[in-house]
């Protein structure tokens, strides 16, 4: 497997969660959202948001800003752009198959 393609693994692997891919879809239309808004948002407990945003995080996904004992997230939206065409190009091929 090339380096694109684990990429992509990663990247599907992180999105498989309903939860996950509402976390981006949220961070895509924010700047930046801090931990307890973004619970609040998705109506997660704490301990659920730490775990799906660490996957996130791992993921390369979504940056975390320590500000004192507060978190902010926000999308890596230059990964974003950087990933989107390969997905895409991956649907495309196997959809014209």
């Amino acid at each position: 497997m090339d380096p694109e393609e684990r990429e992509l693994v990663r990247v599907y692997r992180a999105l498989g969660d309903q939860t996950r891919l509402a976390m981006v879809r949220l961070l895509a239309r924010r700047e930046e959202m801090g931990c307890g808004e973004l619970a609040e948002a998705l109506d997660l407990t704490r301990p659920t948001l730490s775990y799906h945003t660490r996957i996130l995080e791992e993921s390369r996904l979504i940056d975390v800003r320590k500000e004192g004992a507060y978190r902010f997230y926000r999308l890596r939206r230059a990964d974003v752009g950087r990933w989107a065409p390969a997905v895409l190009g991956t649907l495309k091929g196997d959809i014209e198959s």
